[in-house]
């Protein structure tokens, strides 16, 4: 096998086999004449885990195949160990303090950027994209300049799928037909490597993660055996898998080689195969493919072609995300031909270093993007899932830097990562040790104030969220703050922190639904049906802003027919969607089924029992039905979280009265006397 000393002299130097010819005009050519561009992308794959990097437990036959019949870089680096930034980086040839986006969640790639597919569309090829995971749907900015993109999930649109994906068999099944339908271009990305590793049945679970790479290959060797001889391949790791490499569990904090280095091979008529040991980029893998394939190339991209020599000192690499929510210093790399430079709160160097790698480094960090990021506002069921992820709790729009560094706080990150299945009380315990040693830990404090109330301690929960949003504000914290505001029946401060939210985020359409029910609340019904109106023509399938219209009806006095059965079904399809459940129940209530309103209710409580108002909707609803026993039972745990709220007293005092049982109604009387709606015990007049 040739090395890069070899492989790259002969290519320049006119040894290896004739480049081709450049393509004709795109006018002059059959579907037939010109070979496809395939791009596979392997989310969270490490180059060691395929045979072809050396790995003797590997069954990856297929992908070996293909890198024996081209060049494979032995020392690709990712930018970024996320997949989001890490695929702006590819798709535009630019690094991240280039186009803007640094970690999953905070930004979406810019409609400014010229991506490799619309580059590759405007000289007529026809592009396609089959994906296989969330974080490589089109609203991140990938469905620039792609006529067809099958990245379907099988969610509403409204919902981030964090967890969801679709296993490589049916995203080369999208890709096949791609092909028989006449791409030319062709995206797959493949998901099924990220955590959790559980294979297929047939598949090794002795080694789970091997096992999801052996049922990539087999999956991806279906479509490579259909594809041409002079098609163009490249095959790309996004960014590997840490296996607790200093400490991380998996991806997105650290720069380690295993996090960093992936799989990269180019197959392509004319080209020698070869191996190729410098350090190289997927910033080069646009710049490559447009100049093989005879497109123009301009010269202020990142990276470079990887069959010409390269010039640049070193390979740049960043971990934003610890900056990002935890107030970590951002954590930057260099990888050089020889060594590495990691710079963070303080550098350290492996290897032997250029005497300029400091400063090249320092200057890339220093780049800012050509055009202005676009933000991204998270929904409270949306941050959940990327908790679940062990990404983030809510990513603010500028890094928060404390000074602590990235490699020295990930015992503290271990600690908040597995935090989600422990017992509410032990998150508190753990969430406050972590806030007594680090005060702006914007991520803690977030988590706290989301915990808090989630343990209906909203005055508590909000004065956590509303520090994590002054120590670095973003939209999803303020949407979140948001809906806090509303659950404490203050629409008017609910309001304005839904304006924050979209102010920083102006097409969230969660914020403006949110906005949407402060106005409603507020009796602005004329504001809040022009909003209505609008969002829902140009988003029918938005979930939270149809409960928005259907409330919205329901103040109004409008026809209820509309929206019933919709947003009934919504809440049994999705009743982790706040408000779906209780707009659902208001809805039965006012057609006059009454008993359908009540499961729907408890089936509220269920899931957030420390919702004060669905359980004081609830009560009314019992006490309607004079079911006396229900009602008390249902206000229960309110006297238990707020004994001194004059309101639940009142309720149980009447009750009691009511029932006859003068004594117990006492202690009530005591606590609520004198305020309005306490009820007197007979035979006391007041005077």
């Amino acid at each position: 096998m040739l090395t890069s000393a070899l492989v790259l002299p002969l290519l320049l130097l006119g040894c290896a086999p004739e480049p081709p010819a450049p393509p004709a005009p795109f006018e002059e050519l059959t579907e037939r004449d010109r070979p496809p561009v395939v791009l596979i992308t392997l989310d969270t794959t490490r180059a060691d885990r395929l045979g072809s990097y050396g790995h003797d437990l590997a069954q990856t036959e297929n992908l070996d195949a293909l890198a024996a019949r081209g060049v494979r870089f032995d020392r690709a680096y990712a930018p970024v160990p996320l997949t989001i930034p890490s695929h702006s980086t590819l798709f535009t040839g630019l690094l991240p303090p280039r186009h803007g986006v640094h970690t999953n969640g905070d930004a979406v790639l810019s409609e400014e950027a010229t991506t490799l597919a619309e580059r590759l569309q405007a000289a007529g090829y026809q592009t396609h994209a089959a994906v296989g995971a969330y974080v490589t749907q089109s609203h991140w900015g990938f469905g620039q300049g792609f006529d067809a993109y099958d990245d379907d999930l099988g969610l509403p649109t409204d919902r981030l799928s964090w967890k969801a994906e679709r296993r490589a068999d049916a995203v080369v099944d999208d890709a096949l037909a791609a092909l028989e339908g006449g791409a030319d271009f062709l995206w797959v990305h493949v998901f099924d490597a990220h955590s959790p590793y559980e294979p297929p049945e047939g598949y090794s679970t002795e080694r789970p993660y091997d096992g999801e790479l052996a049922y990539i290959d087999d999956q991806l060797g279906r479509l490579i055996e259909v594809l041409p001889e002079d098609a163009t391949i490249v095959v790309a790791g996004d960014h590997g898998e840490a296996f607790d490499e200093d400490g991380e569990a998996e991806h997105g904090l650290l720069l380690t080689e295993g996090v960093l280095r992936v799989p990269l091979m180019l197959i392509s008529p004319g080209i020698a195969p070869g191996v190729v040991s410098e350090p190289v980029s997927l910033a080069d893998v646009t710049p490559t493919l447009l100049r093989l394939l005879d497109l123009p190339l301009e010269d202020d991209l990142d990276g470079t072609d990887l069959l010409q020599p390269s010039s640049r000192v070193g390979v740049y690499s960043e971990a934003m995300q610890g900056a990002y929510i935890f107030g970590w210093a951002p954590l930057r790399a260099l990888t050089t031909a020889d060594g590495r430079l990691l710079k963070g709160a303080y550098s350290t160097t492996e290897g032997t270093l250029p005497e300029d790698a400091e400063v090249t480094l320092d200057a890339i960090a220093a780049a800012t993007p050509a055009w202005e990021v676009d933000p991204l506002t998270l929904d409270e069921s949306q941050i959940e899932q990327l908790q679940a992820l062990g990404y983030l709790a809510s990513a603010p729009t500028e890094p928060v830097v404390t000074g602590q560094d990235p490699r020295d706080g990930i015992t503290t990150q271990r600690r908040l990562h597995t935090l989600s299945t422990k017992p509410p009380a032990e998150q508190e315990a753990t969430l406050r040790e972590v806030l007594d040693e680090h005060p702006r830990h914007r991520d803690a404090r977030f988590r706290l104030g989301r915990l808090l109330a989630s343990m209906g301690r909203l005055n508590e929960a909000i004065s956590q969220t509303e520090e994590a949003y002054r120590i670095s504000p973003d939209s999803s914290t303020a949407a979140v703050t948001a809906s806090m505001w509303l659950q404490l029946s203050d629409p008017g401060e609910a309001l304005q922190w839904y304006h924050e939210a979209l102010l920083l985020d102006p097409r969230s359409l969660n914020a403006r639904a949110g906005e949407v029910e402060a106005m409603i609340r507020l009796g602005r019904l004329d504001e809040a049906r022009v909003l209505v109106d609008e969002y829902l023509v140009k988003s029918p399938d938005h979930g939270r802003m149809l409960l928005a219209g259907a409330t919205l009806a329901l103040a109004e006095g409008s026809p209820i027919d509309p929206w019933l059965e919709p947003v009934t079904a919504l809440a049994q399809s999705r009743p982790y969607e706040v408000p779906a459940l209780q707009v659902a129940a208001a809805l039965n209530q006012a057609s006059g089924d009454t008993e359908a309103a009540i499961a729907l209710l408890r089936q509220e409580l269920r899931w957030r029992p420390h919702n004060t108002t669905a359980r004081l909707e609830l009560a009314v609803m019992f006490r309607e039905q004079r079911r006396l026993v229900d009602v008390l039972k249902t206000i229960r745990p309110l006297l238990t979280t707020q004994p001194d709220e004059p309101q639940w007293h009142a309720i149980a005092a009447e009750v009691y009265l009511e029932m006859g049982r003068t004594e117990e109604a006492a202690p009530h009387l005591e606590v609520c006397a004198g305020t309005l709606g306490c009820p007197e015990m007979p035979g006391h007049s007041g005077g």
